[in-house]
């Protein structure tokens, strides 16, 4: 029988080690991290007889990228986020939004200045003041791609790796000592810890959270991603939690590499055989 290896897209090169090390299947099939690769520019010259297995569709890859269509996908769903607004065309002083907040006058400040399609926190500012917005929309009137989210200073942010079905991969975020920006986490100032580290710090409606971060990932419709969770200190006994965004591309270890090698393989198999299930009882 013949066989076919995975094509790995990524947009992200600590995942590139994935490529080629992912075994033999029944079909083809594609597995799109951060990519939008379509099927017909990755076998261009190849007849395709049967359908190619897909691990995250172009659809669900655009609803991750968009922070405002993953947002809308969020609010569909029931997943707990920050509040949002996107300035109204041609008139950023005014928002839309579905909260009736409709002027920066009454915005619950502190506020981020965010990125549509921004990564990494490029681009995102910390905004105190009505004035301090004034100011900052006078200086980007023609700027384009952004909107403005409720800042939520919640003492603790952690990654959860997700499937439609599975959390199979946390970290916690640790602000280093010598961080100067301290309202933010991400890797240039901070430590990343697994569960079996003493300052982890598992929160105590970790099922909850837990079950949000699935519910976020069939939101959008990603089969495979990673989920930011930012929640409140520890010492409450039911803390408040909000989801910030899902990333199709996260950065990937030694050790995440390995993990998402077996995990992508459970993947296409699922699929391998739903598709054959289906098949066998037309």
């Amino acid at each position: 029988m013949k066989t076919f290896i995975p094509q790995i897209r990524t947009k992200n090169p600590t995942s590139a080690p994935l490529r080629g090390q992912l075994g033999d299947f029944s079909m083809r099939s594609m597995v799109r991290l951060g990519s939008r690769t379509s099927i017909e520019d990755a076998y261009p010259r190849k007849p395709i007889d049967r359908p190619v297995i897909e691990i995250n569709t172009i659809d669900a890859i655009e609803n991750s990228r968009s922070k405002l269509l993953m947002k809308a996908c969020f609010s569909e769903a029931g997943v707990p986020q920050a509040d949002w607004w996107i300035p109204e065309p041609e008139k950023p002083w005014n928002l839309l939004s579905q909260t009736g907040v409709t002027s920066s006058e009454y915005l619950p400040y502190p506020i981020l200045i965010k990125r549509v399609f921004g990564f990494k926190g490029r681009g995102m500012l910390k905004i105190d003041t009505q004035e301090q917005l004034d100011e900052w929309i006078q200086n980007n009137l023609h700027a384009t791609s952004w909107y403005i989210e409720h800042y939520r200073p919640f003492a603790r942010e952690y990654r959860l790796h997700c499937t439609q079905s599975e959390c199979f991969m946390t970290w916690r975020k640790l602000r280093r000592a010598d961080a100067e920006n301290r309202w933010f986490f991400n890797s240039t100032n901070c430590n990343w810890v697994g569960e079996d580290h003493p300052l982890f710090d598992r929160p105590s409606n970790w099922g909850a959270i837990v079950e949000t971060c699935i519910n976020a990932t069939k939101a959008v419709g990603l089969d495979i991603t990673a989920i930011d969770v930012r929640v409140q200190s520890s010492n409450k006994t039911n803390p408040e939690f909000i989801v910030l965004e899902c990333n199709s591309a996260p950065a990937l270890g030694d050790q995440g590499v390995e993990i998402y090698k077996q995990k992508i393989k459970e993947l296409i198999n699922e699929k391998i055989t739903k598709y054959n299930e289906e098949i066998s009882n037309r």
